[in-house]
């Protein structure tokens, strides 16, 4: 494999502004790919790009503000990633999710998990395979969760919406392997992003270090490796699959919890459901 196996090669990263999404798109950088990386916030996108450059490094990037849940704003993105030539590699990163009880979840908080997560997933494969379809192939990447096979304890949006991005890539891979596109996902464990960061005390952390069996949290690294090695030849003959990237974390076989973070975000409804913490 040659240091730079995708150069000359167009790749979009959804919500490639912060975390696993920015590690991505470093990530297929490095190894030659011309990026666009998209998410709501312009400032966000043009931090995230100011970093990716400091390092003197050959990258080529270009930041785009999109709202996945918005059908034309993909469509558009899709066609400014590829400038009229072909879209090599698509990453559906973007997601949304936070902890709550399924007896005080609203209607609009479903929706956010829905719509980004699910929606999102299914308008970026949609309008990359298009472009793929036309242009002999490519590789589209989607992002899960452990949570869409083990059961989380207030976190029931966020697994349904990931366990529907496992059918999404299943079928998109189905559907889509005559034209040689090939659709593939990752089932992030726990990463240490920024967001966990401010949304995840030190408990928490703690208890996800005793649920995996590596000792310690991933990092954002870590899914973007995963990503590459789908991106790239090296998985030419490679669809439909899920790869769990946790450091072993659905080797235990209790259900996930996040109470404890249900309990910073919404602590009267909590209290009231469940009575006060012990």
């Amino acid at each position: 494999m040659s240091e730079r196996p995708l150069s000359g090669k167009n790749a979009l990263v959804t919500g490639g502004g912060t975390g696993i999404g920015k590690a991505c798109a470093e990530s297929l950088a490095d190894a030659g790919a011309r990026v666009v990386i998209c998410g709501p916030e312009l400032d966000v996108l043009e931090a995230a790009i100011s970093e990716l450059q400091s390092t003197g490094r050959n990258r080529e990037f270009e930041a785009v503000v999109c709202d996945v849940t918005v059908e034309s704003q993909v469509a558009e993105v899709v066609a400014m990633a590829t400038k009229g030539g072909a879209l090599d590699i698509a990453v559906a990163n973007a997601g949304a999710g936070f902890p709550g009880s399924l007896l005080h979840l609203e209607e609009d908080q479903w929706m956010v998990a829905l719509g980004v997560n699910v929606l999102g997933t299914a308008h970026t494969i949609k309008h990359s395979a298009q472009n793929m379809k036309q242009n002999g192939g490519g590789s589209i990447i989607t992002m899960s969760s452990v949570a869409s096979q083990r059961p989380t304890k207030f976190m029931g949006a966020y697994g349904v919406s990931k366990a529907a991005v496992d059918e999404l890539t299943r079928t998109a891979a189905a559907e889509l392997g005559e034209f040689n596109v090939r659709v593939n996902g990752i089932r992030p464990g726990w990463i240490q992003t920024d967001a966990l960061n401010k949304s995840a005390i030190e408990a928490n952390v703690e208890q996800a270090r005793k649920e995996t069996a590596l000792p310690r949290l991933g990092q954002p690294r870590d899914i973007a490796r995963a990503v590459l090695y789908f991106a790239s030849s090296q998985s030419e003959w490679v669809t439909g699959q899920m790869l769990a990237v946790c450091g072993g974390f659905t080797l235990n076989p209790e259900s996930m919890d996040a109470e404890h973070l249900a309990r910073i975000i919404f602590p009267d409804q909590m209290d009231r459901d469940f009575g006060p913490q012990s």
